[in-house]
């Protein structure tokens, strides 16, 4: 796919879960009409900037291609902060998620909502040196990265709980795989992934039956009720998540074990309702924060 509009955005974000915060977005903008990302930087702990009372910031910056014209991104980056719980109580202050549009092709644009190239840009360690993983001609960045790095640093590698599926694995009920390519090519070098699949390390097979959620049992499509094998594998996940002190799971949307906002409703029709999956209630219960995404392979 080609679209139109070479994009730079930088996030950053120092409240709660921030690597949740920044993943979730990153997710979410995938799912923009016409829009591609096709490029993450390392993650990096910050200082602040403006508003000091306040810890340390986490940050990144991605490149995104898309037909969305500058201001319908800037409406629909602003609709993603707020999704993701952003407040604007304080000039600089703390926040969930912050997304500037940094470059928009070559334009320069200024208006009273958006200001491209972003009118800070070259005073910002955190906004210049995350760029840097990313854009071809580094020489946009370097002379004006200040020579004091202190302000910026890389994160170690952080470990994250993730179903096998994602990662092209042939795990599903199927045999088949949802590989997802932001999951299996961009953020595969800057994460640990503990790989796990509850319903196989629970001793289900490959290929095997659908099966979906009715209320607090798991049924397959035949009428077996395979519950204990959905808990002894939502076990296992959870040993993983605490062993490997994991700092979030992602996770296959819509399945039994799985899924987070929506899974089918034990039916088999189709129809979805509003419900985790087996494995993914016991981690939330246990204070892990979970993304679910889609297959994606690009």
């Amino acid at each position: 796919m080609n679209y139109k509009n070479k994009v730079y955005l930088s996030m950053g974000s120092n409240l709660g879960n921030t690597y949740y915060y920044l993943l979730s977005g990153i997710f979410k903008i995938t799912k923009l009409k016409s829009t591609f990302v096709s490029k993450i930087s390392n993650f990096y702990s910050t200082e602040p900037v403006g508003y000091l009372d306040q810890g340390r910031f986490l940050n990144c910056a991605i490149e995104i291609e898309t037909d969305l014209l500058p201001l319908e991104l800037l409406y629909q980056l602003q609709r993603i902060e707020l999704e993701l719980k952003r407040e604007r109580k304080v000039k600089w202050g703390p926040r969930t998620l912050d997304i500037d549009i940094i470059f928009y092709n070559d334009c320069e644009i200024s208006t009273d909502e958006l200001t491209v190239p972003h009118r800070e840009y070259k005073n910002r360690n955190f906004v210049l040196i995350p760029l840097r993983d990313i854009l071809c001609d580094k020489s946009i960045v370097d002379e004006y990265i200040k020579e004091n790095g202190k302000d910026v640093v890389l994160e170690d590698k952080k470990n994250i709980l993730i179903s096998t599926c994602l990662l092209g694995f042939n795990t599903t009920y199927k045999g088949s795989n949802s590989n997802n390519y932001i999951v299996s090519k961009l953020l595969k070098d800057k994460f640990n992934f503990v790989k796990v699949c509850p319903e196989v390390e629970g001793g289900l097979s490959i290929p095997r039956l659908p099966s979906e959620r009715v209320g607090d049992r798991v049924m397959q499509n035949d009428g077996v009720d395979i519950t204990p094998k959905f808990l002894i594998g939502s076990e296992i996940a959870l040993k993983k998540a605490i062993e490997n002190k994991v700092i979030l799971g992602i996770f296959k949307s819509k399945s039994p074990s799985c899924g987070l906002n929506n899974i089918y409703d034990g039916t088999f029709s189709g129809k979805l309702i509003a419900k985790s999956g087996i494995t993914t209630e016991r981690l939330l219960n246990n204070g892990f924060d979970i993304i679910e995404v889609d297959r994606d392979e690009r």
